[in-house]
């Protein structure tokens, strides 16, 4: 099951009301899987509490570390729960009857001296889950929600600030499951045309469509009959419930064998998870940590995944408009040829042979030739004949120069495409793993569009940014306090981070490598030297008020250096 059903979830909280009774709540954050964590601390231990509300996965689990999770920006939820449940003591931890909703009583003195009680209700009902914080009276008023439910959202219940607080409707007539264990309840006959699964989830108590599917199951593997559906039914719910007495019993995590990702928690063999493979705890609570903490990397790993495909994606098709624009601009040999030549037979003007003369030019024999050619020479009538050589050279060299700049920014976008689609194609190769993701983590350590990556023969890395933005993560979130910070002297270039963390003791060619980069980043590429100047990155603050990617800095030093990208270092 992929959510915490009503019978399973009982277990859960006598595993997890030890734990968390008696202790006093510190800070509480939610993060953005919708899950609020509740910090706490029992017996000088600390411990956290996490209720997930996510539609996809319902649980609750207690934990001893701190979950791994992004925090966002507090919300008047999370200063709500702060207001009146931080130094507040939890003195119960109970399931309202077999249904899929928790409460937490919390008495905190430091508010008033009477009315100094509070529930926290978690309903962990699927798509429509929800967190409210309400008095302890009866009837008991919100005070506070995670997400408001309005008359427009349900007609039947509302979930508003100060209003009284409902429990979600019930299901009716359906039976205790315990006292279909223990056979002091009559369990009324399907139909012929009944839906079986539906059927006992309608009519059992506490059991929702995974709990439905395995009775189900049971019974008709048991050949049941309106005879003998008391009994069998009896004995399949104890062959479920008992062994959640045991405590020995294992529970098991399921994993789809394509993408890892956890499928869900069981206790028993069944036909739903045969022959996957799966992962084994000694209590419900490690299973459920497990399942959701696994859960939500994955999915961080997958989105990462995702966004870096994206980009990809975008690079290769800008990279494929770039180089038909150089394609575009390149001067062919044939022209490159005859505009020399038309130059040359300026140059010799008084020994031509003017075969026919015509208002924009006249046609000449080629005297550069063994051949009797002919070749037509374009001239500007307003310019001597010497002015329209220069023109022609002039022409010739600049065609030249543009055509060197082009192949050169041609083999640079060239290598950038193979790069990219030699990742790309990793990318779709790789599996789907929390390990595939620290492998990831070691060799580059981040994603983020717009900054390039070298790896050093020391295995540091340097970082270049290419816009402003990437400018100025640069130095507010990349790095860390033994790096340094590079940019080239008085002239419009892209900020470098050189991250030290091996071999501290080859600092200077690792700083004259970044130095380099640093050089060929900026507007001072084609120069024969540049000056680039560097400091420790403690040195470099962000400029207030002046816009991304704008850095004071003191205490820097110079190197002289030849704008380069150095072979020994590797893209990456």
């Amino acid at each position: 099951m992929r959510i915490l059903e009503g019978i399973p979830l009982r277990f859960q909280i006598e595993t997890v009301s030890p734990l968390v009774e008696g202790a006093r709540v510190q800070k509480i954050t939610l993060t953005e899987n919708r899950e609020t964590c509740l910090e706490i601390r029992s017996r000088n231990q600390p411990g956290f509490l996490v209720l997930s509300t996510h539609p996809e996965i319902c649980f609750f689990y207690h934990s001893q570390q701190k979950p791994i999770m992004k925090k966002i920006k507090e919300s008047a939820w999370v200063q709500i729960l702060n207001k009146y449940l931080v130094g507040a003591k939890i003195i119960g931890f109970e399931q309202m009857g077999w249904d899929r909703v928790i409460r937490l009583t919390f008495q905190n003195q430091k508010i008033w001296e009477e009315k100094n009680l509070f529930y926290l209700y978690c309903e962990l009902t699927g798509r429509n889950a929800n967190c409210i914080l309400t008095t302890a009276d009866n009837p008991s008023y919100i005070l506070g929600c995670q997400k408001i439910v309005g008359p427009q959202q349900n007609r039947f219940r509302t979930i508003v600030v100060g209003k009284p607080y409902q429990l979600p409707p019930l299901k009716i007539n359906a039976i205790d499951p315990l006292l279909l264990v223990q056979e002091k309840a009559e369990f009324p006959i399907p139909k012929q045309d009944d839906d079986l699964p539906k059927w006992l989830l309608k009519n059992i108590d506490g059991a929702g469509p995974f709990l439905a599917t395995i009775i189900a199951e049971c019974l008709v593997n048991s050949r049941f009959n309106a005879g003998n559906l008391q009994l069998l039914l009896s004995t399949c719910l104890q062959n479920i419930f008992r062994p959640l007495f045991n405590q020995n019993l294992v529970f098991s995590v399921y994993i789809s064998p394509q993408d890892n990702f956890p499928l869900g928690i069981f206790w028993l063999s069944t036909q739903h998870y045969a022959q996957l493979p799966h992962h084994d705890f000694p209590n419900l609570n490690e299973a459920v940590k497990y399942f959701a903490q696994t859960y939500w990397s994955l999915q961080a790993f997958l989105s990462q995944k995702n966004k870096k495909k994206s980009f990809i994606e975008k690079e290769l098709l800008f990279i494929k408009e770039e180089l038909l624009k150089v394609g575009q601009s390149l001067v062919s040999e044939d022209q490159l040829v005859e505009l020399l030549t038309r130059g040359n037979l300026l140059k010799l003007y008084p020994q031509l042979n003017i075969i026919k003369k015509q208002p924009k030019g006249f046609l000449v024999a080629n005297l550069l030739t063994g051949n009797s050619g002919e070749v037509f020479i374009e001239i500007d009538p307003l310019l001597s004949i010497n002015q329209n050589m220069q023109l022609y050279f002039r022409k010739y060299r600049k065609s030249k120069t543009r055509n060197q700049i082009l192949k050169k920014k041609k083999e640079e976008l060239e290598f950038r495409k193979k790069i990219l689609e030699k990742e790309l194609i990793n990318l779709d190769q790789a599996p789907l793993h929390q390990e595939q993701d620290d492998n990831n983590s070691t060799q580059s350590g981040f994603f983020e569009p717009g900054i390039i990556k070298f790896l050093t023969p020391s295995k540091n890395l340097i970082l270049v940014g290419k816009n402003e933005k990437a400018n100025h993560l640069l130095v507010t979130r990349f790095s860390s306090r033994d790096d340094y910070w590079l940019h080239v002297r008085d002239f419009p270039g892209s900020h470098v981070l050189l991250r030290i963390s091996n071999q501290p003791e080859r600092l200077t060619e690792d700083l004259f490598l970044a130095a380099q980069i640093a050089g060929y980043y900026s507007s001072l590429r084609n120069e024969t030297s540049v000056i680039v100047m560097y400091t420790p990155i403690k040195n470099v603050k962000t400029l207030p008020h002046a816009g991304l990617g704008k850095m004071i800095f003191r205490n820097e030093k110079n190197l002289t250096v030849i704008p380069a990208i150095p072979d020994n270092l590797h893209r990456i």
